[in-house]
């Protein structure tokens, strides 16, 4: 990778980290305090793109070194790490997720009372959806600019997080409107979207 692809990859990558720990922080504390399940997965998984992103930077440090007496053929070949290990990270969050949401759902089949989500969590998706589908724009057009494999699975880590902030939208307009078992149901779903996305970049 020359070093204007190099910089490119890294503006992106040290931008994409900003916005999402400031995304998470607005979403986990929208979730809690507006008592929703769905925005505080939603939440965790924009937190798993921080550290997604993380790797990516690391894969472009690493696969940009010169040839060694190890490494005949240079380092680019751990770009493809890079991307397998962000899979795994987007695989085991879903799995996380879907696991906490079917407890709750459980508890509520059993009768235990679900609470009903204000407005700010319905808020907060919102500006989720907005925010990540314009990352993804954003990284992907660099990706593509570069031709960089690794940046363009964190690109889908942020379409996945839309999709995902879509179900939390859906989940919390439900409880809203009389179906509080909707906000756990949307944990599932978002898990769904993100084992798919796992599954995409894996392949």
């Amino acid at each position: 990778m020359a070093a204007k692809e190099e910089k490119i990859a890294l503006k992106v990558s040290k931008n994409s980290i900003i916005v999402n720990v400031l995304l998470s922080v607005v979403k986990l504390i929208a979730g809690v305090l507006g008592h929703s399940s769905a925005m505080i997965s939603d939440a965790v998984h924009s937190a798993s793109d921080v550290f997604s992103t993380i790797v990516v930077i690391i894969g472009v440090k690493i696969s940009n070194r010169e040839s060694d007496k190890n490494h005949q053929y240079g380092h680019e070949r751990l770009e493809s790490v890079a991307s397998l290990l962000l899979a795994l990270t987007l695989a085991i969050t879903g799995v996380g997720i879907g696991y906490n949401g079917l407890q709750t759902i459980i508890a509520g089949s059993e009768g235990q009372g679900l609470v009903v989500p204000t407005l700010l969590p319905l808020i907060a998706a919102i500006l989720s959806i907005a925010v990540k589908e314009g990352m993804y724009w954003y990284t992907i057009h660099a990706a593509n600019q570069i031709n960089y494999g690794a940046l363009k699975a964190d690109a889908w880590h942020h379409r996945s997080d839309a999709l995902s902030s879509i179900g939390s939208f859906v989940g919390i307009l439900g409880a809203k409107m009389g179906y509080p078992i909707l906000d756990p149901i949307a944990s599932v779903i978002i898990c769904v979207f993100i084992l798919k996305a796992a599954f995409d970049i894996f392949r």
